[in-house]
């Protein structure tokens, strides 16, 4: 997969279904980006992908993503707000924790957390807020 940079702007491809560690870990390992902007193609959001990029303060999960793997969003110190749709299903272990920084929004019809979310899904995170559709 071939991403774009645009200043401090990382945009990963229209046709991506699958994000990876491996697939954005060169265009994030200079420390230069700060946003990171995900297609509305996508799916999955695979363990690891985001894990301890500390510069990054922007990244918008698109409606359609149904899985988060375990550690994808770990040590991204400097983000400030994460909005996790309502299409997500399935969120893996640790998938949030350590964003001290940051306030998680869920977006839930119920008000609740998806079923097999638990306490692990985001430690040290500043805040939890959930928001119906």
């Amino acid at each position: 997969m071939e991403c774009i940079r645009k200043g401090n702007l990382l945009i990963v491809p229209e046709e991506t279904v699958q994000v990876r560690f491996k697939d954005i870990c060169d265009y994030l390992y200079d420390n230069s980006v700060e946003e990171v902007l995900l297609p509305s193609t996508l799916k999955v959001v695979e363990d690891n992908t985001f894990f301890d990029f500390p510069q990054i303060k922007k990244i918008t999960i698109p409606e359609g993503v149904v899985s988060i793997g375990s550690q994808a969003f770990w040590g991204l110190d400097a983000l400030e707000t994460l909005l996790i749709p309502s299409t997500v299903e399935r969120v893996e272990k640790g998938a949030f924790c350590n964003l001290s920084r940051c306030e998680l929004v869920i977006v839930s019809p119920n008000l609740t957390l998806p079923q097999g979310w638990d306490a692990e899904f985001a430690q040290n995170v500043k805040e939890i807020r959930l928001v119906s559709k």
